[in-house]
């Protein structure tokens, strides 16, 4: 009686085993694979939202702020992309510190220098790296489609501050890519980084507001199908590379507003001294070797 009395319990444990599986969740299952089969479960390998709750369970994380797997799946291009990292921005209240556009070269991404780093460091802080997990999430979706990704840093002069303001903000430029290379999220002959110091200034230097503005990492993502016969295009990645003083408006006619015809002007002295009778010309070999011997 002993031993078929063992056996009527031992199939009542199976059965009620078997009923709680049922209506177990798939987070709640994951949970308890992974004890079974790594004897614990660390607090970076689950994530749970809703039950089990904080009190009875303080392995896990509880994050509703990170897309679904499959979200991931739904980018498709720059568009979805977009749509994406505003998601990211607003679902975690970030929208004083990072701002998200779109543009006919593809999306920019500007971040107050906060978000990634401590003062007059180059060392990303967890938020920052936090954040460029789950950008990176996102650029595995469209990596066939970027052409490149630029990252710069920016500083701000600080009279308190010895610092060297090319030699921080570059540092910040390389450790943001740093990070997202060893993520694995992007082709690494794709990113590129520069360091711009103080002098693309956003706002005003010389108030702390503006200063605050102007410490910053910007992270630029082209996309590989630019039309660049389009002068749109033309003129923001000059303006990438070069910045906003490197672009010069023209006229109508193509010449530069305020020139008042200079280059007619130099044509037409040009072309005067050409003419002149007694002008002596020599050529290019002539000339370095007169300079040469010091005539």
């Amino acid at each position: 009686m002993d031993t078929y009395g063992d056996m009527i319990t031992l199939v009542l444990t199976f059965f009620v085993l078997l009923y709680s599986m049922s209506s177990m969740d798939q987070s709640k299952w994951q949970y308890i694979a992974e004890a079974f089969t790594k004897g614990k479960v660390s607090s970076t390998q689950v994530q749970v939202v809703g039950e089990p709750q904080p009190e009875n369970d303080p392995t896990a994380v509880y994050d509703d702020t990170i897309p679904e797997l499959d979200e991931y799946d739904e980018i498709v291009d720059f568009e979805d992309f977009y749509m994406y990292l505003k998601e990211i921005v607003t679902s975690n209240n970030l929208q004083d510190s990072v701002s998200v556009e779109m543009s006919k070269t593809g999306v920019y991404m500007r971040f107050r220098d906060n978000v990634f780093f401590a003062g007059d460091s180059d060392v990303l802080l967890d938020e920052g790296k936090y954040i460029l997990e789950i950008i990176s999430d996102g650029i595995r979706g469209i990596n066939e489609r970027i052409l490149g990704i630029k990252v710069g840093g920016h500083t701000a002069g600080a009279a308190n501050s010895d610092v060297n303001e090319w030699t921080l903000s570059t540092g910040r430029a390389n450790s943001v890519i740093n990070f997202m290379i060893g993520l694995d999220a992007c082709d690494s002959d794709k990113f590129s980084s520069a360091g711009y110091g103080k002098y693309r200034p956003v706002d005003d230097n010389d108030t702390e507001d503006g200063r605050r503005q102007n410490r910053r990492v910007e992270i630029v993502f082209v996309r590989n199908d630019v039309d660049f016969s389009d002068p749109e295009v033309v003129n923001e990645i000059m303006q990438l590379e070069f910045g906003q003083g490197f672009i010069q408006s023209s006229n109508e006619d193509g010449t530069p507003i305020g020139s008042d015809n200079v280059a007619d002007d130099a044509a037409t002295d040009i072309n005067s001294d050409r003419n002149v009778p007694d002008r002596e010309y020599v050529s290019k070999e002539d000339a370095i070797a007169g300079m040469m011997s010091g005539k």
